[in-house]
């Protein structure tokens, strides 16, 4: 496995980046950086677009673009968007298995059953402080849990 020194907590956020009209994202297994390359930028690789319609801080983008459409070694991950059941996953089972009140872990889990269920979620835990602070340790550990786990798929462990 190869081993890269990479922000966790960026790259998780790249995996919850959800909105594939600003961009793609990648992550260059030889550095371990993480790049955004807008959509605007990825068409003038493509030859759909004129350079001179990129604003200058997209221009510098180019070398980057260019080198992940040429890569031919797999230097270039694209990083996936996660699915949103992992969010919902984990509500449920923060519900179910952290949440010390009985009467609180159902009102948790009658909002994740309810129309806009992570949103109703969030409604109800912010009602709560000490509870919305274990969720976030908790949603902060499961997060870690997936971008270790997508990375060990990926034949990449962490430095």
């Amino acid at each position: 496995m190869k081993k890269l020194n990479i922000d966790l907590e960026l790259l998780f956020q790249s995996l919850s980046f959800d909105d594939d009209t600003l961009g793609s994202e990648y992550l260059d297994t030889e550095t371990g950086d993480i790049m955004n390359i807008p959509y605007e930028v990825t068409k003038v690789v493509k030859g759909e677009l004129d350079e001179e319609a990129l604003a200058d801080w997209q221009k510098e983008l180019l070398k980057d673009a260019y080198a992940i459409e040429e890569d031919s070694e797999d230097r270039y991950i694209m990083i996936p968007n996660i699915d949103d059941s992992f969010f919902y996953d984990a509500m449920v089972q923060f519900s179910e298995y952290e949440v010390e009140s009985e009467i609180l872990g159902e009102k948790l889990l009658d909002a994740l059953n309810g129309r806009n269920p992570m949103r109703n979620f969030k409604n109800v835990i912010c009602q709560y402080p000490e509870e919305l602070d274990k969720w976030y340790a908790y949603e902060d550990q499961k997060a870690k849990e997936y971008v270790i786990d997508w990375l060990r798929g990926e034949g990449i462990e962490l430095e």
